[in-house]
């Protein structure tokens, strides 16, 4: 059996699977994750190559502990309450861009939870006061689709 150097395995342990993921391009993917502020709004909007239908998917209220699907590991999530959403039937063996400045007024962070078997999961820590206010979703530019989640500040 060859042993591979330490420091070989030590970078290939530090680096995350993700990392070797191409970027998403195909149709029904999620090209982008990012977060946004205006006015008394803020905003997490999510870009996907332009499936046929709009993407399943749901927002709950949930509560810690959060774990990683599929490692099992704990993640930890700036906030006092949390909002998860959730795409079922996505393309998900890609590397998903996520572009966040955080903190916000309203949301403290924001989580990839699960990337697995066409289940990609976020959770979004927010301050108490804040409100979910709604979702909803509309067609941006031609082979794109954004789906948008408010909250009040």
């Amino acid at each position: 059996m060859i042993k591979l150097p330490a420091l070989l395995t030590a970078i290939f342990i530090a680096i995350p699977a993700t990392v070797h993921a191409a970027a998403c391009g195909p149709s029904g993917s999620i090209v982008r994750v990012k977060n946004t502020s205006i006015g008394a709004f803020e905003y997490v909007v999510f870009k996907f190559h332009k499936p046929p239908t709009v993407p399943a998917y749901t927002v709950t209220a949930v509560m810690p502990p959060f774990t990683e699907d599929p490692s099992g590991n704990t993640i930890v999530i700036a906030g006092s309450k949390y909002t998860e959403v959730r795409f079922d039937s996505v393309f998900w063996t890609c590397s998903i861009a996520q572009n966040f400045a955080l903190p916000k007024t309203a949301i403290k962070d924001i989580k990839r939870t699960g990337q697995f078997e066409g289940v990609v999961t976020y959770v979004i820590g927010r301050r108490a006061s804040s409100h979910y206010i709604s979702n909803y979703s509309y067609d941006s530019g031609t082979g794109f689709r954004t789906i948008v989640i408010k909250f009040k500040k």
